[in-house]
């Protein structure tokens, strides 16, 4: 019963996950949610009124039994934030899944992990480091997290589990979902010499959105994210943006001057990130992370975020259509923005949805966010964004 009661909760966490959490953070778990009478739900003030709809409709539905069977018939496993064995670093932080389901087995708590992560169209240089660094951290004992995507993610993952180490893949889409279908034999490779996990329910398709949501987890669940290749306004870098805001290490392989797809990686070197020019560099960072207080990392995270926002500052490097909008609010999605968070503070994931309704990517509403960030509009404490 208790699960069912959890299963409900992660239903309603895949449409409001800020809700739920501040939710749980009142009522303690997903049972005392449920029991909420209609006119306790009313009195919440922090719940828009859709979101009362949507708690008050979850309320007359029968719990989810058909989604307990479904589970039990793919051999899906479950945790959630309520419960012991919820991967400590996912529960440290400010936005965690309510839910994971996951196959195989979850990453132990006291083992050093690297989160491998770069561009999906790689180079041959790319790919050959990529292979390079999942077989030497295999070797090394260290597990490589990533995506589980085309290029540099699969790749390092496969170099990792064929050299025998191990290997966690977040997917953008339910667990029982291969994605992409190239990757089958690694899917099922991860499920033996790792796992294969998600925050999002069986059944459920990619969506474009996901991709960006789901790297907060696979930068949470590493304690340094490397960066092996990646074009100068790639998608890759929210995954270190999420890295930076968690306080993880980023470390990055440098490239040849001038190769686009290296520009990212070398702009990161550039900010402070760490050079990777051998797994060793990885393995002794690691090493001296427990030598090093929570201020010192603090200080060196911020030092590379405010020269990466920096660097945004550059006219060249804002695209079109944003530098007309620089120091007030004028523009439909500016004033979405604003419309939201003089209600509540919110993540980039819990903006999306509700001020991308143009068919835009999250990519540029985090640019977006950052330059507003840059102009004094909005502050990012914690992953969320408060209006300045």
């Amino acid at each position: 019963m208790q699960l069912l009661h959890r299963l409900y909760l992660a239903e309603l966490a895949y449409v409001m996950p800020g809700a739920v959490r501040r939710l749980l953070d009142e009522y303690g778990t997903a049972e005392q949610i449920r029991e909420l009478t209609e006119t306790e739900i009313d009195r919440i003030g922090y719940l828009k009124k859709d979101q009362k709809e949507e708690l008050k409709r979850a309320k007359k539905r029968p719990l989810p039994e058909g989604r307990l069977r479904e589970l039990e018939e793919k051999q899906i496993r479950t945790v959630c934030v309520e419960e012991e064995g919820y991967p400590l670093r996912l529960a440290q932080l400010s936005d965690p899944p309510y839910m994971l389901f996951y196959k195989g087995h979850l990453p132990e708590e006291a083992q050093r992990s690297v989160a491998v992560i770069g561009a999906r169209r790689c180079s041959d240089y790319g790919r050959r480091a990529a292979d390079y660094f999942g077989r030497e951290l295999a070797k090394a004992g260290v597990p490589v997290i990533s995506g589980l995507a085309v290029g540099i993610d699969g790749l390092s993952q496969s170099a990792c589990v064929e050299e025998g180490g191990t290997s966690y893949g977040v997917l953008g889409s339910g667990v029982d979902i291969i994605y992409p279908a190239g990757n089958r034999k690694l899917y099922y490779d991860l499920q033996e010499k790792g796992g294969i996990l998600s925050e999002y329910l069986p059944g459920t398709e990619s969506i474009a959105w996901h991709f960006p949501q789901r790297n907060r987890i696979i930068s949470g669940l590493a304690d340094l994210v490397l960066v092996v290749e990646a074009r100068e306004k790639s998608g890759t870098l929210i995954t270190v943006e999420y890295a930076l805001q968690q306080g993880r290490e980023v470390f990055a392989v440098p490239g040849r001057v001038g190769d686009n797809l290296s520009l990212g990686c070398n702009r990161l070197i550039r900010d402070g990130a760490g050079i990777a020019t051998c797994a060793e560099d990885l393995v002794f960072a690691l090493q001296d992370l427990g030598n090093r207080t929570g201020e010192e990392q603090k200080a060196r995270q911020d030092k590379i975020r405010r020269k990466m926002h920096d660097d945004v500052t550059d006219r060249d490097k804002i695209p079109e259509g944003l530098a007309t909008d620089t120091g007030n609010w004028r523009g439909e999605r500016r004033q979405k923005i604003r419309r939201v968070l003089l209600d509540n503070p919110a993540s980039a994931e819990e903006l999306y949805p509700v001020v991308v309704t143009d068919g835009g990517s999250i990519q540029e509403l985090l640019t977006d966010l950052m330059v507003m960030e840059i102009e004094g509009l909005l502050v990012c404490k914690g992953g969320k964004y408060e209006l300045q």
